[in-house]
């Protein structure tokens, strides 16, 4: 039987040798570790650089996942692509391979209308057995995912095949319009950083998809939260969304920070990400960022107790 889909389920953050092939050892490092501090599970996503990744490579990090969370936890990949022949390609051998769910990105090249996104689901979900993520890309989407598509696809095949991880803007709101539109029904992954959990959070939730070099930040958040104790989790909840401000310009942008930090903490062997990329950081906003980084790991050990 699947496993719950829920709770902190980190986005990998794809680690490489110096030759820029995967680095399929830096890999478990990054799950070893997300498991060690008390993860759920874990995501490959869109900071993945997924959509960097060789056909080849994304069918051996499907791979991967499945392995690295045998037994301790859910796996979730990423299987979107620009046509459901692709999408249904890849979210079957994911499926094959072993993973727990599939994350599945609308085609980002063309402006869809609800009916053909709405196709594109169909065609993806009822290729699997495995519940899918739908996930609504805010950087990505040519046209914003409608609210009353989203619904369709969990009247038509209910909320154990059918969960969401929406990124529109405003997040928030749009959590409780998915909410209402499904009478409570659906199953919502907050997957900006950890940025509007808070807000998120008490509007209904199931889990949160942060990154790597957060995840026992956001597992202290979300245990916080779960247990109601919100001035608690404000005293983290605020500097983390100040974070995430400085990190979430772009996605080579996000990834020159959080690669670095995880070099820094031994749990990546360098900061390299697949080109072309389009940011180097400046030493200004490393201090910063670095600065209100290493406060909050200090506040998550603490809060932990």
């Amino acid at each position: 039987m699947t496993q719950p889909i829920r709770g902190v389920l980190p986005v990998i953050l794809m680690p490489y040798d110096e030759r820029g092939a995967l680095d399929e050892d830096a890999f478990f490092v990054q799950t070893e570790h997300m498991f060690d501090v008390g993860c759920d599970g874990f995501v490959v996503g869109q900071v993945s650089e997924v959509l960097r990744l060789t056909h080849a490579e994304r069918l051996r990090v499907a791979e991967l996942c499945a392995k690295a969370a045998a037994g301790r936890g859910v796996s979730v990949m990423s299987t979107g692509a620009e046509t459901a022949e692709a999408a249904v390609e890849y979210s079957r051998h994911a499926q094959e391979a072993g993973v727990d769910a599939l994350l599945v990105m609308h085609p980002a090249t063309v402006a869809l209308d609800d009916d053909a996104m709405v196709g594109y689901y169909r065609r993806v979900i009822e290729s699997v057995d495995i519940p899918v993520i739908v996930h609504h890309a805010k950087s990505l989407a040519k046209q914003p995912l409608s609210i009353a598509a989203q619904a369709r696809l969990l009247e038509e095949y209910g909320e154990e095949r059918v969960l969401y991880k929406p990124e529109a803007q405003p997040t928030p709101p749009r959590v409780s319009q998915l909410r209402d539109a499904t009478g409570g029904r659906a199953r919502i992954f907050e997957g900006d950083g950890g940025m509007m959990l808070l807000d998120c959070h008490r509007r209904g939730l199931v889990g949160t998809i942060p990154a790597t070099e957060i995840a026992e930040i956001v597992v202290v958040l979300w245990r916080l939260l779960e247990e109601g104790r919100r001035e608690e989790a404000e005293r983290i909840g605020h500097p983390l969304s100040y974070l995430m401000c400085h990190m979430m310009n772009s996605t080579d942008y996000y990834l020159s920070i959080a690669k670095r930090f995880l070099k820094e903490r031994g749990l990546a062997r360098n900061t390299l990400v697949r080109g072309p990329s389009g940011h180097t950081l400046d030493d200004e906003t490393w201090t910063e960022v670095h600065h209100t980084y290493e406060n909050l790991l200090a506040l998550a050990k603490e809060l932990s107790r």
